[in-house]
C-alpha cells in the first residue's frame, strides 16, 4: 500500500535528523525489509547532515523532506535553500572512497564519505539546483 509523509524544518539542526530518519525507516520497512529500510535511513542521515553542515552551516536553514512508498520502493526527496553541492563533489561521489586499509587507523578518512555511501547503497540518486533551491532525490527499489 502506497503512503507518503512530509516533514518541514524551519531551522534545521543535526538534532532534527534522528527522529525523521527513524520515522522514514519505519515507513520503509514494510516495503523494503529491515536491510533496505536501514539503507534509506542511513542515506537520509548522510544527506541531511551534509545539508546542515555544508549547505547551511551553523546558522541552519529550512529543509523539507518527503518520503513516499509504492510499487517502486521508497523515494526520499530533500529540499533545501542552502549552498548547492559543487558539481565535482557530486561527480566524485560515484568513485570509490573506500580504498583505504581499515586496519591502519591513521589512513581511515574522518569525513567526506557521505555522498559515496549514498551513491553505493541507493539504487538511484538525482540532484539539481535551480533558482536557489536544491533537490536531492534518493530511491531504494524493492529487491527480490
Amino acid at each position: 500500500m502506497a503512503s507518503a509523509r512530509t516533514w518541514i524544518l524551519d531551522r534545521s539542526s543535526l538534532d532534527d535528523i534522528g527522529p525523521i530518519s527513524e520515522a522514514i525507516r519505519l515507513l520503509a520497512e514494510p516495503e523494503l525489509g529491515a536491510e533496505g529500510a536501514g539503507d534509506i535511513e542511513l542515506a537520509l542521515v548522510e544527506a541531511a547532515t551534509n545539508v546542515v553542515r555544508h549547505g547551511y552551516g551553523p546558522e541552519g536553514g529550512p529543509i523539507r523532506i518527503e518520503a513516499a512508498t509504492g510499487n517502486h520502493g521508497v523515494r526520499v526527496t530533500i529540499f533545501d535553500w542552502g549552498r548547492p553541492i559543487p558539481g565535482e563533489v557530486l561527480a566524485n561521489a560515484r568513485l570509490s572512497r573506500f580504498d583505504f586499509d581499515p586496519m591502519d587507523l591513521l589512513e581511515i578518512p574522518e569525513g567526506g564519505m557521505g555522498l559515496s555511501i549514498i551513491a553505493t547503497i541507493m539504487d538511484e540518486v538525482t540532484y539539481r539546483s535551480d533558482q536557489g533551491q536544491n533537490i536531492l532525490t534518493l530511491l531504494r527499489r524493492v529487491r527480490t
